[in-house]
């Protein structure tokens, strides 16, 4: 049970530390706009205000 114990608060540190998905605190990635596109990912930034930050899905092929 102290095993099983251990094991979980490591995982859960490991969670906590890296990066999440969604908000990004820093600077967008993509581009700042009112309305994204439909293919476009959206989240909120600090960079773009009272605007969307608006990532467009990666190019395939690359």
């Amino acid at each position: 049970m102290r095993v099983f114990c251990a094991v979980f608060a490591v995982l859960l540190l490991f969670s906590l530390a890296t990066p999440g998905h969604g908000q990004a605190k820093g600077g967008c990635n993509g581009y700042c706009s009112y309305i994204c596109a439909k293919r476009d990912e959206w989240s909120f930034s600090e960079s773009c205000r009272k605007m969307y930050c608006c990532t467009p899905p990666p190019k395939k092929g690359k």
